[in-house]
């Protein structure tokens, strides 16, 4: 089989998002998660399934805004990686985004429609982002926009796994899918 460079993107974003192999997809991990298991705070801290989901709203909703910028991108440097590489962001622009309270508060247990709201903005933005890469060929992307794409498929099956734990800790895991 020869796959192109966004064939490959195209497939990992579906298994991030709804397609089911040997990983959850996002969409697996909050089925049937309620307002009050959502803002659940774990013991001893952290963020809850709730501010996780924010989290990823944010940075899968600028990836979106990302692919569609036409400026052109950046080539790698010698010297300096570009934030499509490992190493620190390229300019200043990227120290307010890092530096922005992506997760928010902790959710209302009591606020089922918020809940539900935050859940189907995580769709939108989904299905917006699948619709941006459905229209992307290999010439698009460049070295930043493969680095965004690559590094944001492993940041949202990283938060994937927290929230499965968080769902485990608390109890809300359905006993068939263990």
């Amino acid at each position: 089989m020869n796959m192109k460079q966004i064939d490959i993107f195209r497939m990992q974003f579906d298994f991030v998002w709804d397609t089911e192999t040997w990983f959850l997809p996002l969409e697996s991990a909050l089925a049937g998660l309620n307002s009050t298991d959502a803002s659940w705070q774990p013991p001893g801290g952290g963020n809850t399934i709730w501010q996780t989901v924010n989290h990823l709203n944010y940075y899968n909703a600028l990836l979106v805004r990302q692919l569609h910028d036409t400026t052109p991108g950046t080539e790698a440097s010698e010297r300096k990686p570009t934030y499509g590489d490992i190493g620190e962001p390229p300019d200043s622009k990227w120290e307010a985004v890092l530096a922005e309270d992506t997760f928010g508060g902790p959710g209302d247990p009591e606020d089922s429609d918020k809940w539900a709201a935050t859940v189907a903005e995580t769709s939108r933005i989904c299905e917006d982002l699948r619709q941006s890469l459905a229209q992307m060929n290999d010439s698009q992307l460049d070295v930043e926009r493969v680095g965004r794409l690559a590094r944001q498929m492993l940041h949202n099956v990283y938060h994937i796994g927290q929230i499965v734990f968080i769902r485990k800790q608390q109890g809300s895991w359905p006993k068939e899918r263990e």
